[in-house]
């Protein structure tokens, strides 16, 4: 399956085109309810809540490695992904369209965007380009570039070669060669280890097994599992926090607090829920 890989990264930073106006050379300032002297923990807790420019200072984190974070390009895309989800931004396309051209994030975009367009020389160039800055995405793009090619030996070779040295595009690509055989969308076992580093993946195993939940009623403990992994590590959507409240509607316990279900009831916008006379197992912070 060629275009496996869309599935982790187009459907998060290009699928948004199709929903909404296209904005050239947007230029994207610093929200001005976050300083740069919010650190990391202040800022999850704001976007927790559904604080889109929360989200949009979080990506700069992971795009400059500020404030000791390390510069990580599948985290920028799940911040700006979070970010759209909560109107801070348009699209993903428009914050990573407006980078300096050098800048290793828009550079790995880019060289995404050449590979599956099927420009193999264009994607390549980048991928040497970033190797030779020492950025070790480069690896996982090559990788990625001989999948495309049909060469799985080498595209796991260097998808390897890349996480080994810290890359979670490398980890993602890992995770998506398998099913150049399989033919499948997600296998659990294969997932779960990689959502432990990249928690959107929580957000992605909730939402497969979602899908089956009217076959396999089991399913649906997975579900809510995962959704609050993915509520833990600042990965939660709309769709995610409604599920959550339906699931807590009908009678099913959750290990969260009143304040949990405030937070849930204001990412969702949820109208049929009242929070105060529905009886949910509710656990202290």
């Amino acid at each position: 399956m060629r275009k496996a890989i869309l599935f982790i990264l187009s459907t998060m930073m290009m699928a948004s085109c199709a929903k909404h106006k296209i904005f050239d050379n947007v230029a994207l300032d610093m929200p001005a309810q976050v300083t740069r002297t919010d650190n990391f923990n202040d800022l999850m807790a704001k976007a927790r809540w559904g604080d889109g420019n929360a989200y949009l200072k979080l990506a700069d984190y992971y795009t400059y490695g500020q404030n000791g974070t390390k510069p990580d390009f599948i985290a920028t895309i799940t911040m700006l992904t979070m970010a759209e989800e909560y109107g801070a931004i348009n699209r993903p396309y428009d914050y990573l369209s407006n980078l300096p051209d050098d800048d290793n994030t828009r550079m790995t975009f880019k060289a995404i965007e050449s590979l599956n367009d099927r420009q193999k020389e264009k994607g390549m160039e980048l991928a040497e380009r970033l190797i030779e800055k020492g950025c070790v995405d480069g690896y996982a793009l090559k990788g990625y570039a001989f999948m495309v090619m049909g060469d799985t030996i080498e595209a796991k070779r260097l998808a390897a070669l890349a996480a080994e040295q810290g890359s979670s595009l490398g980890k993602v690509l890992g995770y998506v060669i398998p099913y150049e055989q399989k033919g499948e969308m997600h296998d659990e076992s294969l997932m779960l280890p990689v959502a432990e580093s990249i928690p959107i993946f929580y957000l992605f195993l909730a939402e497969e097994y979602a899908k089956n939940q009217g076959e396999h009623p089991e399913n649906e403990a997975k579900v809510a599992r995962f959704y609050l992994k993915a509520d833990e590590n600042g990965c939660l959507d709309k769709r995610g926090a409604n599920w959550l409240l339906h699931y807590m509607e009908k009678g099913n316990s959750l290990p969260l607090s009143e304040t949990d279900i405030q937070r849930l009831l204001k990412l969702a916008e949820y109208e049929s829920v009242d929070a105060t006379t529905t009886e949910w197992d509710e656990t202290d912070d």
